[in-house]
């Protein structure tokens, strides 16, 4: 059995999960500490945010030195949900992929500063659709079952069900990850 994960809000802990530190309110805090009203990052997030937003941009687009940069992806570790990396570790890293769409750079570095990298067999940044790349996999792995965990449904919708035979989705929600229908 093959398990794909996404990263953001699946992994780590970006946005969505209240009761815990966000990883985008942190990177915004840091900027706006930096003299960027949070109105003019909220502003350019919204705008950019389906173009791959990346930290890097952000940075560059407020002319904030480039050290930010490695002042706020240090603390990726502390951002990652450790209910989700359990269940990754008892499933082995053999079994393991994160497919994750974004900015190529951006996702790899806060997957390596998390310190989670290890623990998967293959890391899958994507710069659109995650379908094409689902299908692959199921193709891939045609002996097995694939399970795809993902907190937006819209990654499910339009996925080609001959192509993805062996294919299951998990919505993640937050919380503890119940695979055992699965394993």
């Amino acid at each position: 059995m093959k398990y794909i994960f996404d990263f953001d809000d699946v992994l780590f802990r970006t946005s969505k999960e209240r009761g815990h530190p966000l990883f985008k309110e942190y990177q915004f805090s840091v900027i706006e500490k930096a003299g960027v009203p949070m109105s003019k990052i909220l502003e350019y997030y919204e705008k950019e945010r389906l173009n791959q937003f990346s930290l890097k941009k952000i940075l560059n687009h407020f002319s904030l030195p480039g050290s930010l940069y490695q002042e706020i992806i240090a603390q990726s570790k502390n951002f990652i949900n450790h209910e989700v990396i359990e269940t990754v570790k008892r499933l082995g890293s053999s079994n393991c992929i994160i497919l994750t769409y974004g900015d190529n750079e951006f996702q790899i570095d806060k997957i390596e500063q998390s310190g989670i990298a290890p623990l998967f067999a293959k890391i899958i940044p994507v710069p659109g659709s995650k379908q094409e790349t689902l299908e692959k996999l199921c193709r891939e792995f045609k002996d097995e079952q694939v399970i795809f965990i993902d907190d937006s449904a819209k990654h499910f919708e339009n996925l080609d069900p001959i192509k993805c035979v062996n294919l299951k989705t998990i919505l993640y929600t937050g919380g503890p990850l119940d695979l055992s229908p699965f394993v």
